[in-house]
């Protein structure tokens, strides 16, 4: 039997399956931001796929276009039939050999969204950038801790242009808890 998914509402709420804070209004700022399918989109830090599921579950047209990554638990861990994953589909996981690594392969070169949840350096982030197809990457969703965002924007504005969060996310709610912050960079325009 699997547990059912917790609900959300228009106010962030903590759960202990996510390191961010979780409401409707964060999953409704993805999907409009996200590109839409069938262009892919990673969310790294997935760790039980918590904030991943929900979202699939609001936005399920996006089921065949939205994977989030895992670490592989240690073999030690698989002997005890510990699983890292308990609320993201097996279809929907990209497994990583450690926090360190990047998803590799065509996925990768494929991807146009990357959301970024409480990831462990601001290195794996500009490795995730570097990697990426540069012409099909078109968004950066970095979520995490307000005392980390200079490092995170000193990858991110090398990349991109930071969008303004408009009035609109402000009236359906709050994104995430005080001391939380959602940051959205967009590929910057090439001019010829």
């Amino acid at each position: 039997m699997t547990t059912p998914l917790p609900t959300l509402t228009t106010y962030p709420s903590r759960h202990p399956a996510s390191c961010a804070s979780l409401s409707l209004p964060l999953l409704s700022l993805l999907n409009r931001v996200l590109p839409p399918p069938p262009t892919l989109s990673l969310s790294i830090g997935s760790g039980p796929g918590l904030l991943e599921a929900l979202f699939l579950h609001q936005y399920p047209s996006r089921s065949a276009s939205f994977y989030g990554v895992e670490v592989a638990p240690p073999h030690s861990q698989l002997k005890q039939g510990k699983e890292v994953n308990t609320w993201l589909p097996e279809q929907n996981t990209v497994t990583v050999p450690g926090t360190w690594a990047v998803v590799g392969g065509k996925i990768l070169k494929e991807t146009g969204g990357l959301v970024f949840v409480y990831p462990r350096s601001g290195g794996l982030v500009g490795r995730y950038l570097e990697e990426c197809n540069a012409e099909k990457l078109e968004v950066v969703v970095w979520i995490g801790p307000w005392c980390d965002v200079e490092e995170y924007e000193k990858v991110l504005k090398g990349w991109g242009v930071r969008e303004e969060l408009g009035d609109e996310e402000k009236e359906d709610g709050k994104l995430v808890e005080e001391g939380e912050v959602v940051v959205v960079y967009r590929k910057k325009m090439r001019m010829e």
